[in-house]
């Protein structure tokens, strides 16, 4: 469920190329200028933490690039938002989901959705006709035995760091933009930050995901995923709960394109319209609920 699907994972060089034909705007123009946070001069400030978070077989490179996407589209937005969102001082941090390969971690994914075994997971999906995708084929040929683990040192790490960032002396609310399988561990880790003796304040943690195979976002959060995106919509005919598609990419090139994953890339869902604006719409509004939360 992530971007190591494509090409990407194998050859970055291929996909920024592929992505300069396409027209994408991966990176700033020669000479862009993303407006410098003002808020972030003044030390008394209120700090927002901001959190991606990957989805499966994304390598580390990969999701630095995605979350560079992330800080970049939002920074150029930021001098449209509302005044509150623009009065914090917004610090973006990545969250790294470690993969283990295509395989295990597609199986980890069907694993932790519902508690289903990989083997009916993965079935379920052959069922509905995705078996012919290049991934899961492979999943469907191959021993399962020992692959349904659920990273829980991963689910304590993500939850240790909001936990850090919330409590004193950070003193930071927290808002988490999690991709595809990484809505998992958030939901996870959130319901870990909240199931301490020592809770911090409601309000503080608050997610917005993308492309999720969730069937909720904790803490009444938002999300966006598409009506293209092939995986999801698979995942939900086997799973009926999966939320329903709130976005779409509509007629796009991008979603030809092997390094765009069927419409499940976060890289095209922030570059395609409307999901590009609605995501970072979607991020003000958390931001502004955010800022009315004193979390120390």
């Amino acid at each position: 469920m992530g971007d190591g699907m494509s090409v990407m994972s194998t050859n970055m060089y291929l996909v920024l190329s592929l992505s300069v034909l396409l027209g994408v705007a991966w990176l700033p123009e020669a000479g862009a200028q993303v407006p410098a946070q003002s808020a972030c001069q003044n030390a008394a400030a209120p700090r927002t933490a901001i959190y991606f978070v990957n989805g499966v077989t994304t390598t580390r490179d990969e999701a630095r690039l995605n979350g560079g996407k992330l800080e970049l589209g939002f920074l150029s937005k930021l001098p449209t938002m509302a005044p509150a969102v623009q009065a914090m001082c917004h610090l973006f941090f990545l969250n790294i989901n470690p993969t283990s390969g295509a395989v295990k971690d597609f199986l980890e994914a069907g694993q932790q959705r519902l508690g289903l075994t990989s083997t009916t997971f993965w079935q379920g999906l052959e069922g509905v006709g995705l078996a012919t995708s290049g991934v899961i084929a492979q999943v469907l040929q191959r021993s399962v035995n020992n692959a349904d683990q659920i990273d829980q040192e991963t689910i304590q790490r993500h939850a240790s760091a909001y936990r850090e960032q919330i409590g004193s002396p950070s003193c930071r609310r927290v808002l988490i933009v999690p991709h595809s399988q990484g809505n998992l561990y958030s939901n996870a880790a959130y319901d870990e930050v909240y199931g301490q003796v020592q809770k911090p304040p409601m309000g503080a943690l608050k997610i917005v995901g993308v492309a999720t195979p969730a069937d909720a976002v904790q803490g009444s959060g938002l999300y966006r995923t598409s009506s293209t995106d092939i995986l999801i919509s698979g995942i939900r005919l086997v799973l009926s709960g999966t939320l329903p598609a709130n976005t779409s990419w509509g007629i796009s090139p991008l979603l030809v394109s092997p390094a765009y994953s069927g419409g499940h890339s976060f890289i095209g869902y922030l570059t395609a319209e409307p999901s590009r604006t609605q995501i970072l719409t979607d991020m003000e509004s958390s931001l502004i609920a955010l800022a009315s939360v004193n979390p120390c």
